[in-house]
């Protein structure tokens, strides 16, 4: 490892995430890219050869063997997470992995079981965490700015032409809507609630048999999480927490905000930031964001780039403190998530859904 408080990162894939965290790492203030891995070496070259000083290398045990990383980022299909974070595991090379950390319960046990047997540092990207405006969100929660939490309702969702070879309603690439978008407002649920007492949910089946939508409810003492995702509609993706005092908002889109809205009640947070993609609530939104109304304050916390930086840095910064974890995204969060799929999952379908 460096001694200039620089994590040199490599990247084992050459897709779209991965071309994402590549440009994003140089927003980072403690990484730094140093090689790419993948199978094909015209798609490393596409990689690398838009990045000073980045090297190329045909297979991830190559590039970790190499002595020039420090840390790798899998952005490979999540079918084969297991064995490339067991690789990293085994070398006691610390790992990022692409969300889902898995799409198997089962495959995830035996990463944090491998994980915690060697003290190695393995994290999710769940790049969502780590976004300023949902950073700033939270902590605004944290100090009382809508009163006590009673509800939080998030829904992600966008219409995705159905084929059964594309991944996403694909159950041997890992898909289904639950493991590819529902991860992310189930994860923030729990950012701001904490784990809940009772899971509640149904899904739907695409032809294929993923799940193509599921609706999800978190029940906790005091509060709840409505949560719904889909790939058969257009969804709000929004992520609207309701307390005692006020409503906070978060999106469209919240899994990419670039800001936040307080309001005083959900009927303002209806009219003045409605979600969805469509051109009325478009128009609403963009009609009241200059508008200094009582009872209605936008908190902007905008970023360049695809936001990805961000997670870079706090994984950096838990690696360099010689962490096996970082705090606010902990492997048993993961798993938690994971284990609230399957409980869904494990139910039959809702009727006539495929």
């Amino acid at each position: 490892m460096t001694d200039s408080g620089t994590i040199r990162w490599g990247i084992s894939g050459t897709g779209t995430i991965a071309r994402q965290f590549a440009a994003d790492i140089g927003r980072a203030a403690n990484a730094r890219l140093t090689a790419v891995a993948g199978r094909s070496a015209g798609k490393v070259e596409a990689v690398t050869g838009t990045h000073t000083g980045v090297a190329g290398f045909l297979s991830l045990e190559d590039m970790i063997a190499s002595g020039s990383v420090d840390a790798v980022y899998v952005a490979t299909s999540n079918t084969v997470h297991l064995g490339q974070t067991l690789a990293c595991i085994s070398a006691r090379m610390p790992v990022l992995v692409e969300k889902p950390l898995t799409a198997s319960l089962p495959e995830a046990l035996e990463i944090r079981a491998a994980a915690r047997s060697s003290a190695s540092f393995v994290m999710e990207a769940m790049w969502t965490r780590y976004l300023p405006a949902v950073t700033a969100a939270r902590n605004a929660i944290k100090t009382g700015a809508i009163g006590k939490v009673r509800r939080i309702e998030a829904d992600i969702a966008w219409k995705a032409a159905y084929d059964p070879a594309n991944r996403l309603f694909d159950k041997a690439q890992g898909g289904g809507a639950l493991h590819d978008i529902g991860v992310y407002p189930l994860s923030l649920a729990r950012f701001f609630l904490g784990a809940p007492d009772v899971v509640e949910g149904h899904w739907r089946a695409a032809p294929s048999g993923v799940d193509i939508g599921a609706r999800v409810r978190l029940g906790h003492a005091e509060a709840e999480a409505a949560i719904t995702c889909g790939f058969d509609r257009d969804g709000t993706n929004q992520f609207v927490v309701e307390g005692e005092d006020g409503v906070l908002v978060l999106g469209p889109l919240f899994i990419n905000a670039g800001g936040f809205t307080i309001c005083r009640s959900r009927a303002v947070a209806d009219l003045a930031v409605p979600g969805g993609g469509g051109i009325q609530a478009r128009i609403r939104r963009k009609l009241f964001r200059p508008i200094p109304l009582p009872g209605l304050a936008h908190h902007s916390h905008g970023f360049a780039g695809s936001g990805l930086q961000f997670e870079i840095e706090a994984a950096s910064k838990a690696i360099l403190s010689g962490l096996t974890e970082e705090p606010d995204n902990t492997l048993d969060d993961t798993i938690a998530v994971l284990e609230t799929i399957d409980a869904i999952l494990a139910r039959p379908p809702e009727a006539g859904s495929a």
